[in-house]
């Protein structure tokens, strides 16, 4: 199964199955693609106008970036569908096959990759979601803020799919280390989240 050629129906289609997977991990990298793509469009929407033209080069770095943040955020959408799969083969594997639980723990610690990956796709999204909503064409700001709201959701399922990885390995230190690096990534996505709070409260905008 490719994510990338799926119709919007045929994803939800497949999310809804009576399977694990495509899950919550790769539904967040879908989601981070799409803020990614809002981004784009305000980025687009900005260049050529000419009350803008002194951002015109910081709408093109927008769109240079967000271009990578899309084609990696979809590369993660099947990559944790196979992840997961690695995992359930490992578990599956014979009680008194020897290797079975080096290959568990092997496994985890691919799956605990994707959505940390997941994580630093939606802090670049945040990053640029503000940006945009600075210094972008401002009839598309709600479009910003829109981006904002799908990059926050989509790292706190990056959160989530990490954790539970996590919470079955057994390599204390390993653990530790991507718990470190996960929240050192996160705290710069609560940074430019928090203040595209702030602009969403100058522009009058609802803050629930």
């Amino acid at each position: 199964m490719d994510i990338r050629k799926l119709s919007v129906e045929e994803l939800c289609n497949k999310v809804k199955e009576k399977t694990p997977v495509p899950g919550g991990g790769a539904v967040g990298a879908v989601v981070a693609a799409l803020g990614a793509s809002l981004n784009s469009m305000v980025a687009n929407l900005t260049l050529g106008k000419k009350k803008y033209e002194n951002y015109e080069a910081l709408m093109q770095e927008v769109l240079e970036n967000m271009e990578l943040v899309l084609e990696r955020s979809l590369r993660i959408a099947n990559e944790d569908v196979k992840a997961f799969d690695k995992v359930m083969e490992a578990y599956k594997l014979p009680k008194e096959d020897p290797t079975k639980e080096e290959k568990i723990q092997s496994a985890l610690k691919e799956a605990v990759a994707t959505p940390f990956e997941l994580i630093e796709c939606a802090r670049d999204v945040l990053k640029y979601a503000e940006i945009v909503a600075k210094w972008g064409n401002q009839n598309a700001i709600s479009d910003a803020f829109s981006a904002a709201e799908l990059a926050r959701a989509a790292c706190k399922i990056g959160e989530y799919n990490v954790m539970i990885n996590l919470k079955s390995m057994v390599d204390e230190s390993f653990k530790k280390k991507i718990m470190d690096e996960m929240y050192e990534v996160m705290g710069e996505a609560k940074v430019y989240y928090e203040r595209i709070q702030e602009l969403i409260k100058e522009n009058g905008f609802t803050k629930i």
